[in-house]
Formats: structure tokens, sequence, C-alpha cells
């Protein structure tokens, strides 16, 4: 496919988290969401672990085009719900702390998730994501054979509301393609459905934020997990152009 003009990106800089202060560093990672969305520009995130997913959303629900009524939408790329209710915030808490967080402003979160894999979550986390309302599609329904089927997942999401937060664990992927991740994925959806995905949310014109999450170089081989992430974050550029 032709560019009609480069694409180009801004380094907004790092969010460091110091001596364990998450919640510091999301509310931190928040406040430069916000100003980025507010001035126009389309945004990346690059985790880290997804907890950075809940410090996006603290910055996307005080932008001006959410406080103006804007339907706000979350969808997941991930084989985890990440809805745990642990005392202390981490990786796998962000969406229920989104969610009672939409509660506070008499909203209900509208949030779904493409990947899920049954054998890595547990009956409780199915449970509350039945509860609120989670529409989820499994790993083993999002197979190349299967577009169809997840294309019009993705579609009846993105009717739903007006701004997407799209939100990508890269355990979401093969092992095979993502390594380098924490919880490397035995099935996974194949890449070329993830980028498809990527591509159908990123021109529908309604994404603002995208986040990219849970690469760790340590567990990485020969950069693969690395590779896999900047070929999605380009592929979300180009949609965006």
């Amino acid at each position: 496919m032709a560019l009609s003009k480069p694409l180009r990106a801004l380094d907004a800089g790092d969010v460091a988290v110091d001596e364990g202060a998450l919640e510091a560093g999301q509310q931190r990672l928040g406040t430069l969401v916000t100003h980025l969305v507010d001035a126009g520009h389309p945004v990346v995130v690059l985790g880290g672990g997804h907890e950075v997913a809940f410090g996006t959303y603290s910055g996307l629900e005080r932008t001006r085009a959410v406080r103006a009524g804007g339907r706000l939408g979350v969808l997941n790329l991930d084989a985890h719900f990440d809805l745990r209710d642990d005392v202390r915030p981490s990786s796998g808490t962000p969406f229920l702390q989104m969610s009672r967080s939409e509660a506070r402003h008499g909203r209900d979160l509208n949030y779904a998730v493409l990947g899920i894999s049954q054998a890595s979550s547990t009956q409780a986390l199915f449970r509350t994501a039945e509860t609120l309302g989670v529409r989820n599609l499994p790993d083993t329904e999002c197979g190349v054979l299967d577009l169809a089927r997840v294309e019009a997942f993705v579609d009846a999401f993105l009717d739903s509301c007006d701004l997407v937060h799209l939100t990508i664990d890269l355990d979401v992927l093969p092992a095979a393609v993502a390594p380098g991740v924490s919880a490397p994925a035995a099935y996974g959806v194949p890449m070329e459905v993830v980028e498809r995905v990527c591509a159908r949310v990123a021109g529908s014109g309604k994404l603002v934020v995208c986040d990219v999450a849970e690469l760790n170089p340590e567990f990485d081989v020969d950069t693969r997990t690395a590779r896999a992430a900047a070929r999605l974050v380009h592929r979300i550029a180009t949609g965006w152009a």
C-alpha cells in the first residue's frame, strides 16, 4: 500500500515508576495522555506491564471529548480479562479499576476482549466478566479461517462507541511470535488476525489511544516480540494516516 506522505512520530518521553509507586506513575501517564489527546494527537503508549492501560484510561476519562459525552469503548486484545480484584493494583487489575471508575461517574464500562484463553482464565474471572457485561471472543474462534466472525465482533464493538481505547497485551499472540512476555501463549491469536483487527480499528476514525504492553526484552528471543510489536504499531499508525 503506497502512502501519500511519510509517517512521523513524536517521542513524548518516559513515565518511570519509582519504588513501587504504581498509582502515582499511572496518574502521571494519564496527565500526559489527556494533554496529547486534547491537543489532537493520536497516542501510542508502550509498556511496561498491562497496568499502563489504567494510566491511559485515567487520562482519557478527563479529555474534553469524554467529558462532553463521547461514548468511550475499551477493546483489549489479550489472553486474559485482567479483572482481578486484588488489594494492590497490578497488571491483572486495570479493567476492574476502569469499571469501578466508570461506575463512580454513573456509567458502565464498555469493555470487550478478543483472544481470551479459557485455559488461562479462572471461572471467577469469567463470572466477573459476565456480571460486568464484558463481551469476549475466545482465541479458539480467532483463527485465520474465522476472520468474518472476528470482524463482526470488532464492528459490533465499534458501533457501540464514539471513542476507542485499543489496548494490546502481546501475550495474545502465539508464543512462537511473541516469546518475550510473562505468560507466552500455548495457542494464541495469529499475527495475521491481530494485524487485521488493528487496521480495522485504526481505520474506523474512532481510535484515540493505543497501548502495547507486556514486552519484556529479558525474555525475548531474537527480538521476535519487539519486531511483532513494532509491526502492529506501524499498522496502527498507517491506519491513522
